[in-house]
């Protein structure tokens, strides 16, 4: 069985989150053949419950603001964009967009999809901001049940 057959990318359509995107693609080579695509949103004007699927509780948009509704379909076509990018590299893809607290989502997808690996990139904003602030990428690695690739962008 391969090693990384089921892995779990998580993005915030940053710069670094394509650079980890590589990766990712990179891990058809050892055997990968599905990837879960993940992006958690926290950031709405309304309070929505823990875990609301965005994919499928679209009703719900209605009860947001105009600018909260733009918002997020902005967030499924570029979730729409990965999924096609992946696809054309030749692998399955599932998309997962969710509202709650980022690191908790992101496991709690790795669990219910038993993913062999978590890929996602990191900020590095340093100690005392993690210290303060914490870290998604950090509550991730400590919180998850299988492997984590932390990528992070190289300084040239």
């Amino acid at each position: 069985m391969p090693l990384f057959k089921k892995t779990l990318y998580s993005t915030d359509f940053s710069p670094l989150a394509e650079v980890a995107l590589n990766y990712v693609k990179k891990l058809k080579e050892a055997g990968e053949e599905e990837v879960v695509v993940v992006h958690v949103v926290d950031d709405l004007s309304a309070e929505l419950p823990e875990g609301t699927d965005l994919l499928k509780e679209k009703e719900l948009y209605k009860l947001l603001p105009e600018d909260d509704q733009e918002y997020l379909l902005d967030l499924i076509q570029r979730l729409e964009a990965v999924e096609k990018e992946l696809q054309e590299a030749g692998l399955k893809v599932k998309k997962v967009f969710r509202y709650g607290n980022v690191a908790k989502q992101i496991v709690s997808v790795a669990d219910e999809e038993n993913v062999n690996i978590v890929v996602m990139g990191a900020h590095g904003k340093g100690l005392l901001a993690e210290l303060i602030l914490g870290s998604v990428s950090t509550d991730v690695i400590r919180l998850a049940k299988c492997p984590v690739l932390i990528v992070k962008q190289r300084e040239e």
